[in-house]
Parts: C-alpha cells; structure tokens; sequence
C-alpha cells in the first residue's frame, strides 16, 4: 500500500503541474516507450524479416533454376542420348584387348579378300597414352598396285581407326604383263585404355 500511496502522491504533484510540463512529461514518457519498442523488439524483428527475404529470394532464384532444368529436361535427354551415342562411336572406333585381336584378324582377311599376300604381321610395343594406346603394328605386304591400293581403301573403311605410315614400296619383280610390289610399313590402330 505504502507504493500506491507514493505513487498517487507523485501524481496529485504532476498534476498540479503546469499544463505544458505535464505535456513535456507525457511526450517524455512517449518517446521512452517508443524508443524502448524500436530498440528492444523492432530493431531485432526487423534484422530477422531481412534475414527472411534474403532467404526467400535465395529460394525464389533456386526454384527458377530447377524450373528452367524442368522445362528443359526433354533437350537436356536429348543432348545426353547424343553424347552417349557419341561415345558408342568413339568406343568403337577405339577397340579393347579383345577387340584388337578381331581387328588383326579382320586386316588379314581384308589382304586376303583385295589379293594381296601378307608376308609378315607382327605387332609391335604400343605407347600408352591418357585414355588410349597406340598399337603399332609391323606389316610386310606383296601384290600387285591395284591390289594393294584396294587393300588399303579396304582398311580406310573400317569401323576401327587405322592409319598407314612409313610406307615403303620396292618392286618385287616384273614381267612384261605385271608389276609386283613389295610394301613395307606400320600400321597404326589404337586401344581403349580403361581406368585400372
């Protein structure tokens, strides 16, 4: 009781109190409260309502992203199935272990179909690179110009990839009739080389 007494003593003195002071006084007390609401709630909501946008907008900008890949989707399939069938291509053109041998195999019976006889097919040390390894392959060819020309067109259209280089061509004896040449040369083919 003896607070409340106190209290209505302090307001029976405010309000004798001139008019304009106790204006000054209550405009105090509303600014306090005022300046109390700003720093102690407003102050601090306010930071998290930036912090919110901040975060919408991040959200905003993601949703967009995803919405772009969504309405993509049937090209981005698309270019996917592209470069798979590129790689098949790539893949083949670049034969494994297993494959090579079929492509020796392959390069001996083409020399048989275009009637050039293969003296000597020895494969030699290949060089490993990033992903593949060049396979250098010795050949001692005998037959006449047209036969060896279609042998050598036989092999440019291989699925594989297989270049002719260091060609050596001598005549291996002549008549009246025919030429028959002796080609001596590498043949190049390359190999996967998969991640060990």
């Amino acid at each position: 009781m003896e607070a409340s007494s106190e209290l209505q003593t302090r307001l029976e003195q405010v309000a004798k109190l001139p008019r304009g002071v106790r204006m000054g006084i209550l405009a105090g007390i509303a600014v306090a409260i005022c300046a109390g609401y700003y720093f102690g709630v407003y102050e601090a909501k306010n930071e998290q309502l930036q912090a919110l946008r901040a975060k919408e907008l991040e959200l905003q900008r993601k949703l967009s992203e995803v919405r772009s890949v969504a309405a993509n989707i049937a090209a981005f399939e698309e270019e996917i199935t592209g470069m798979e069938a590129q790689l098949a291509i790539a893949l083949r053109q670049l034969p494994n272990d297993k494959q090579l041998e079929v492509l020796l195999a392959d390069i001996s019976n083409l020399g048989k179909t275009a009637g050039v006889e293969i003296k000597s097919f020895k494969r030699e040390n290949e060089q490993v690179h990033d992903f593949y390894a060049e396979v250098p392959i010795s050949v001692k060819l005998e037959g006449s110009y047209h036969d060896i020309a279609r042998f050598f067109d036989s092999i440019a259209k291989l699925p594989r990839i297989v270049n002719m280089g260091a060609i050596n061509i001598k005549v291996a004896d002549a008549d009246e009739t025919s030429t028959r040449l002796t080609v001596t040369g590498t043949a190049t083919t390359f190999r996967f080389v998969g991640k060990s």
